[in-house]
């Protein structure tokens, strides 16, 4: 069996997806970028059981529209490190950024992600907001 290959491009498309996603608004295309089951650490420990698309759906919804009521009309990533776990597998780190029309930061933190390849693209298994 040939090693399959997750590239650095591989990994900055993800981020760039969901960027996309994000701007959309739309739980259902954050919801395509998730493999299920799926699993959210929050900031406080708490763990998220993502079982189906419609649990990443209702997850995201409800932050979606907690951002874009604070006036978040885009977000953008950056500082990504990455740690090979296997041969189709990544952890994968970066900072995000919510921001307002102005250009002003609503919101920032750190994430890292398990991320998995997939037809398609890299998929999301599992997320772990940093405490700060």
């Amino acid at each position: 069996m040939s090693e399959i290959e997750i590239t650095p491009e591989d990994i900055r498309a993800f981020f760039d997806r969901f960027v996309v996603a994000f701007a959309s608004f739309d739980e259902w295309q954050v919801a395509e970028l998730f493999a299920t089951p799926a699993v959210a650490c929050r900031k406080d420990g708490s763990l998220v059981a993502l079982t189906t698309a419609e649990d990443v759906a209702a997850y995201y919804k409800a932050a979606l529209d907690g951002y874009r009521s604070g006036g978040c009309t885009y977000c953008e990533w950056s500082d990504l490190q990455t740690m090979p776990m296997g041969a189709v597998s990544v952890a994968a780190a970066v900072n995000w950024r919510l921001r307002r029309a102005d250009g002003s930061i609503l919101v920032a933190w750190r994430q890292t992600y398990c991320l998995v390849k997939a037809p398609g693209g890299l998929k999301n298994f599992a997320a772990i907001s940093h405490a700060v």
